[in-house]
C-alpha cells in the first residue's frame, strides 16, 4: 500500500533517495572493510615486530649460550689436563722414589758384581675395598764372580726396607765361563717409611 503523500512526490526523488542510500551503504561497507584491513595490517605489523624482537632476543641468547658452552668446554679440558697431570705425578708419589730404589740396588752389590739391566713393571688393580693397589716388580740382570756373591746380594736386598719376595730366577755360567749371569726378581714394598725421614 502506498503512502498517501507518495502521489505528490516525484518518482525521480524516490530514485535519487534510493541511489543515495545505496551510495551511503557502499561508503559504509568500504569504510568498514578499510578499517578491518588497516586493523589486520596493524596487527600483522605488530606481530612481525614481535617476531623480529624475539629473533633478536633469541640471537642474543644463542650467542650467550655459545660463549657459555665454549667456556664450559675450555674449563672441562683444563680439568682433564689437570687430572692427566695428576695421574703422571701420582706414578712418582704412590711408591718409593726411583732414585732410592736405584741407590739400594747398587750399594748392595758385592765386590766384582755388576748390574747389566734393570726392568721395572708396574701393575695397578682395584682391591675388594674399591681402592687402587699398585704392585711394582723389579727384575735385575747382572754378572757375579760366583754363586756365593749372588746369594749374598739376594740376602742383602731381602733385608732392606724397600724390597720383598726377593728370589733368584736363574744363575748360569757366561760364554767364557769366567762369571755367572744371574737374574733376580723382587717386589717393591709400598707405603714404606723413607730412610731420610726422621723417626718419631
Amino acid at each position: 500500500m502506498k503512502h498517501p503523500f507518495d502521489d505528490f512526490i516525484a518518482p525521480t526523488w524516490h530514485e535519487k533517495r534510493a541511489d543515495n542510500r545505496v551510495v551511503r551503504i557502499g561508503i559504509l561497507l568500504v569504510a568498514v572493510v578499510s578499517i578491518a584491513t588497516a586493523a589486520a595490517f596493524a596487527t600483522t605489523l605488530s606481530g612481525w615486530r614481535g617476531v623480529l624482537n624475539d629473533r633478536g632476543n633469541v640471537a642474543t641468547r644463542w650467542e650467550d649460550a655459545t660463549q657459555r658452552v665454549s667456556a664450559y668446554l675450555k674449563v672441562q679440558k683444563d680439568i682433564q689436563d689437570e687430572i692427566d697431570a695428576l695421574a703422571i705425578i701420582e706414578k712418582f708419589t704412590d711408591g718409593v722414589p726411583r732414585s732410592l730404589l736405584m741407590w739400594e740396588l747398587t750399594r748392595s752389590l758385592p765386590i766384582d758384581t755388576r748390574l747389566d739391566d734393570l726392568r721395572l713393571e708396574t701393575r695397578r688393580r682395584v682391591n675388594e675395598e674399591e681402592k687402587s693397589v699398585i704392585t711394582e716388580t723389579i727384575i735385575a740382570l747382572g754378572k757375579a764372580p760366583d754363586d756365593s756373591s749372588i746369594s749374598a746380594y739376594i740376602d742383602t736386598l731381602a733385608s732392606t726396607a724397600y724390597f720383598t719376595d726377593v728370589s733368584l730366577m736363574y744363575a748360569q755360567l757366561d760364554v767364557d765361563g769366567a762369571q755367572r749371569n744371574f737374574s733376580i726378581q723382587m717386589t717393591v714394598k709400598q707405603k714404606t717409611k723413607l730412610s731420610m725421614e726422621a723417626s718419631p
